[in-house]
């Protein structure tokens, strides 16, 4: 018989599926024996049912839920959606972006500009320091406007 205080036959794994009754039947009538013999064994499944039993007992629960909650989640629903309100400086940053993009195919209608990239880069800077003034002025006349 096994009288082992530190017995290694069943591992709390094991016990805890037995006790949730999510065991095999093959392995439930392995436990049941081992815990006839083991006091080891009974005892950690006596501890693991006060757990079960102080974890199931909810009504001791309080949970508290963060003041920005319901402002994530609407902030969060309105993203998903693509309905949410863009700030004023990813509203520029989209309106560089885009004066970019639309320079960048500018470019390509050059005559010559194909042949010669030297041509190219030197016009590409051109128009990106071009839509960044016409960006910067955007900007401070929406600031001002506030």
């Amino acid at each position: 018989m096994l009288n082992d205080m530190n017995c290694n036959k069943i591992d709390a794994a094991l016990l805890q599926d037995y006790l949730e009754g999510t065991i095999d039947p093959v392995e439930k009538i392995f436990v049941e024996g081992h815990l006839s013999i083991c006091k080891s064994c009974r005892r950690q499944l006596s501890e693991l049912k006060l757990i079960f039993w102080e974890l199931g007992d909810k009504s001791s629960y309080e949970v508290e839920y963060p003041r920005e909650l319901n402002e994530i989640s609407s902030k969060l629903i309105d993203r998903v959606l693509g309905t949410e309100e863009k700030s004023t400086t990813r509203k520029v940053v989209d309106m560089q972006i885009s004066s970019l993009k639309m320079s960048q195919k500018l470019l390509k209608y050059i005559p010559g500009a194909k042949k010669t990239p030297g041509i190219l880069k030197k016009a590409s800077r051109g128009l990106a320091k071009g839509v960044t003034k016409s960006v910067t002025k955007g900007v401070k006349k929406m600031l001002s406007a506030k």
